[in-house]
């Protein structure tokens, strides 16, 4: 059995409720956001210090490796830290264009708002707009998917919506419309949506944007539902239920067709469901492999991300700050 060991760089202690951490694209800058013992929303964006290069070692000197000194150790500087009058849940970067040097940051609120972020001007945003009727749970964009500032939202009123930057959302305009809404149909209860993320289905070329519909839209839900939906037929085309709440899903590739989708629960288990071809089969049942990953107190698995360059490895989080691979 090969054993992997992940080495930490640096940590530090914030002062809110962090409910996103993410890498900023292109930099090496983290951007969190949340909420403080106010009950104010806060996004910090924080500079990872430049790593000192190691002293050179001879192939025949022994590997074993110190921790670097307190002088020499990367540290987080803070660059800068804004409050907002509501609570921020949920972000992402992904529904900045491919093309785009600048990418702009989009943080869903609790009251329901989904705001667009520029990270050098944070005293108000660029666009703002009502998405949802409560808080945004989650949400997923498709800029490096198919080079469109599209991004999907999901809601603790169980709704979940695919929407285009482009289109001006305003509030004073009306009610936003959104580009698909992906909801349960009237009378059937609405669960609490806790994950949502995008992936390429299969098709006949594979240009970036060749088709304004291909993209596969996946939800999880607080009762154990897994759906997938297929924009381009406007249907669930997969839909399965893991009996506990489903705390993250992913699919394992961010280029290209997808082959696998993975889900995890707050009971510790991690399930992957294999796809051909970027589809599930007809029978709408996929083949699913699960694994106990974590027991006891902190066995809510998290987060689900699986490694761009190897889209056979996935790094699962528990609710004890342990990373599993």
């Amino acid at each position: 059995m090969t054993t992997t060991r992940i080495s930490q760089i640096t940590a530090k202690r914030i002062p809110f409720t962090a409910f996103q951490a993410l890498w900023v694209p292109g930099t090496t800058r983290i951007c969190s956001l949340g909420s403080n013992d106010a009950g104010l929303g806060v996004i910090q964006v924080h500079a990872l210090t430049s790593i000192p290069t190691a002293p050179y070692a001879s192939p025949s000197a022994p590997t074993t490796a110190s921790p670097p000194s307190s002088q020499h150790r990367p540290k987080l500087v803070i660059q800068y830290e804004t409050e907002k009058k509501t609570q921020l849940k949920s972000g992402t970067f992904r529904a900045s264009a491919r093309s785009s040097t600048l990418p702009h940051l989009l943080a869903g609120d609790f009251e329901g708002r989904v705001g667009l972020w520029d990270l050098s001007r944070t005293e108000v945003p660029v666009s703002i707009f009502k998405a949802h009727e409560d808080v945004v749970n989650c949400m997923d964009g498709a800029g490096s998917l198919s080079g469109r500032p599209e991004f999907i939202t999901g809601c603790r009123d169980g709704t979940v919506r695919l929407w285009d930057i482009r289109q001006n959302h305003k509030e004073a305009s009306g009610a936003p419309s959104p580009l698909s809404d992906m909801s349960l149909k009237k009378g059937r209860q609405g669960h609490e949506v806790w994950c949502v993320a995008l992936g390429k289905p299969g098709s006949d070329t594979e240009a970036a944007g060749s088709d304004a519909d291909d993209l596969l839209v996946a939800a999880g839900y607080d009762n154990g539902d897994v759906r997938v939906m297929d924009i381009r037929v406007g249907r669930a085309i997969f839909e399965t239920n893991l009996k506990h709440g489903v705390c993250a899903v992913e699919f394992d590739k961010r280029q290209g067709k997808a082959g696998k989708l993975v889900a995890t629960t707050l009971e510790g288990m991690m399930y992957s469901f294999d796809m051909f071809d970027g589809q599930f089969p007809e029978t709408g049942r996929a083949t699913q492999e699960a694994v106990r990953v974590q027991t006891g107190d902190d066995s809510t698995l998290w987060q689900a991300r699986h490694i761009p360059q190897r889209s056979d490895i996935v790094a699962v989080t528990d609710g004890g700050g342990q990373i599993f691979l």
